[in-house]
């Protein structure tokens, strides 16, 4: 299984490489970050001074390197779909594509000091989430398992990065 990140637009590579880091081991998976995208100016809402996914995500399918089995965007602006205000990502449920917005993932984002830790934390719950969807699974009911829908970033630091038992039993007969 071969799992490639894409930075859209610019993104820290050394966040990218740690999170190659930590995926691996939770997916047993290769992962390596691909060639960067540009970001797509005209996914930019002025009015809600927010990205909309969906061409963005259209772009990532569009551009999937031949090895790759999954796909995961990287973006540092924040995202949205129209039935929410924000969203942290989003996947095709079952298919190859996911994308993760960093933006709200950071502690300065809310007005507090910035710390790194946490937010690479977050960084790996949030990848992890629409990885999962990836691989078909749905939002968990367990308030501590990984696939839980975050409402809010202090839902994503309730969960954390682990899946529930039933989570990881579903993902490993799809990794199989």
């Amino acid at each position: 299984m071969k799992i490639y990140l894409i930075p859209i637009g610019d993104v820290e590579k050394d966040t990218l490489l740690k999170l190659c880091w930590v995926l691996r081991e939770k997916f047993e998976a290769v992962f390596e970050v691909g060639e960067p995208l540009s970001l797509l100016e005209d996914a930019y809402r002025p009015r809600r001074g927010q990205y909309f996914t969906t061409p963005i995500l259209e772009e990532l399918k569009q551009n999937i390197p031949e090895e790759a089995d999954k796909v995961l965007g990287v973006l540092d602006m924040d995202i949205f779909v129209p039935a929410l205000n924000f969203i942290f990502g989003q996947a095709d449920l079952g298919g190859k594509v996911a994308l993760i917005s960093l933006t709200r993932l950071r502690e300065e984002f809310y007005g507090n000091s910035k710390n790194e830790k946490l937010f690479l934390e977050r960084v790996l719950t949030e990848a992890a989430h629409e990885l999962g969807h990836t691989f078909g699974l749905r939002h968990c009911d367990n308030q501590k398992c990984v696939m839980r829908f975050s409402n809010d970033i202090r839902d994503t630091d309730i969960k954390g990065a682990d899946f529930c038992e039933q989570c990881r039993e579903k993902l490993e007969i799809k990794l199989r």
